[in-house]
C-alpha cells in the first residue's frame, strides 16, 4: 500500500520504523535520567579486590615483559552460544575457551554478557535468580585461575548478588593475571520491560580499570548505546572501551554496529565488543557480531560459528595489528558432555 499516493511507502514498514524510533528515544531518555545521579554519587567508589588465585609466576612475568616491551596485546573474544545455559555447560565451554586462548598467547580474554548463567536464565527458570551469589564465587574464581595459568586478564560476564544493596546485578568482573579480582562493572542500562533482564538492578558507577598500564572502560551491552556512559569513561582517560554483549541485529533494537562505530567516532577510542551466538525462541543470536572498531570503523567482524577469536592490538597507538581474527572453532576444543569443568 502506498503512503500519500507515493509508491514505495508501505504502511507496515512505516509503522515498524516509527515503533523502533520511539522505543529507542524513550529508552535513552529513561537511562540517562536514572543513571546520571548515581554516576556522580559513585565518583568516590573504588574497585575492590578479592580472593587470590594461583598463577604461574614465570609465565606471568614473561608475558608482562613482552607486553611492556612493545605494548602489543593479544586479545581473545569467547564468541559462544551461552544464552540458554545450562550453567554447567556454560562453565565447560568457558573453561575450554579460556584455556585455548591462553595456549595461543592471549593477554586479555573477554566473554559475552551473562556468560556464566546465560542471558535468558531468568526466562528459562525464574528460580535461578535466587541461586545468584556474591562474586567471585568458587565457579568464577576457578575460571579466573585458568586464565591466570597463562598470565592473562579475564573479563567475565556474570549475574551476581549485591549484599550491600540486597539486589542482583548484571556484571562484568575483571580478574588480573594473578587470578585476583581487580574491578567490576555493573550494568547501568538493564531493560526492566524485557523479561530476560527483569531480575537485574542497575548499577551506578563508571570506573576505569587498570590492566597492566592500559586504562580500560568496561561496559555491559546497551550501556554503550547511551551516549553519556562512553563519554564519561573517555573523559576519565580510558584507552579502550570493552563491551560484553548479548545484542544481535533485531527488528526493534536495530543493528548495533552503527552505534558502536558512532561511539568510537565520538570518543576517539577503539571499541571491543564480545558478542555471542546461538538461536533461541526469543532472539536469533547467530547473527550477533563480535567486532573491533577503530577510528569509527569496524576493522574486524565475526558472526555465526562458536569460536575463540584472537587478534593483536597495539595499546600504545590504539590500532589493530591484525588483518583478521584468528578463529579457533569451539568444536575443535570442546565436546558436549565431555565433563570438562573449570577446577584447575
Amino acid at each position: 500500500m502506498a503512503f500519500g499516493g507515493q509508491p514505495g511507502m508501505d504502511f507496515g514498514k512505516l509503522k515498524k520504523s516509527w515503533k523502533r524510533a520511539l522505543w529507542q528515544l524513550l529508552l535513552c531518555v529513561c537511562l540517562c535520567g536514572l543513571s546520571l545521579a548515581g554516576i556522580a554519587h559513585a565518583e568516590t567508589g573504588t574497585a575492590t579486590a578479592a580472593r587470590s588465585g594461583v598463577a604461574s609466576a614465570a609465565a606471568q612475568a614473561a608475558r608482562q615483559a613482552d607486553v611492556q616491551a612493545d605494548k602489543v596485546l593479544r586479545i581473545a573474544f569467547c564468541h559462544l552460544a551461552l544464552s540458554q545455559g545450562p550453567k554447567q555447560q556454560n562453565l565447560e565451554k568457558l573453561h575450554a575457551a579460556i584455556q585455548a586462548a591462553g595456549e595461543h598467547g592471549a593477554d586479555w580474554v573477554i566473554t559475552p554478557e551473562t556468560a556464566v548463567q546465560g542471558y535468558y536464565f531468568y526466562v528459562v527458570d525464574p528460580a535461578q535468580k535466587r541461586m545468584l551469589t556474591v562474586q567471585p564465587s568458587e565457579e568464577t574464581q576457578a575460571l579466573a585461575d585458568v586464565a591466570a595459568k597463562y598470565g592473562a586478564y579475564l573479563f567475565l560476564g556474570t549475574g551476581e548478588y549485591d549484599p550491600e544493596a540486597d539486589c542482583y546485578r548484571n556484571a562484568c568482573l575483571v580478574f588480573g593475571p594473578d587470578g585476583r579480582l581487580i574491578g567490576r562493572h555493573r550494568k547501568l542500562s538493564a531493560h526492566k520491560g524485557i523479561r530476560a533482564e527483569a531480575w537485574s538492578t542497575n548499577g551506578y558507577a563508571l570506573v576505569p580499570i587498570d590492566c597492566g598500564g592500559v586504562s580500560v572502560g568496561p561496559l555491559v551491552c546497551s550501556d554503550i548505546w547511551t551516549p553519556v556512559f562512553p563519554r564519561v569513561l573517555a573523559d576519565k582517560g580510558v584507552q579502550v572501551l570493552v563491551d560484553i554483549a548479548a545484542w544481535p541485529p533485531d527488528e526493534i533494537t536495530g543493528n548495533p554496529l552503527p552505534d558502536w562505530e558512532l561511539v568510537s567516532r565520538r570518543t576517539g577510542l577503539p571499541v571491543f565488543v564480545c558478542n555471542q551466538t546461538g538461536n533461541t525462541p526469543w532472539m536469533d543470536m547467530t547473527v550477533g557480531q563480535s567486532t573491533v572498531v577503530e577510528g569509527g570503523q569496524a576493522k574486524l567482524l565475526h558472526s555465526g560459528e562458536e569460536a575463540v577469536l584472537l587478534f593483536d592490538w597495539n595499546a600504545e597507538t590504539g590500532q589493530v595489528a591484525s588483518a583478521d581474527f584468528t578463529r579457533i572453532p569451539l568444536r575443535s576444543i570442546w565436546t558436549a558432555g565431555s565433563g570438562l569443568v573449570a577446577n584447575n
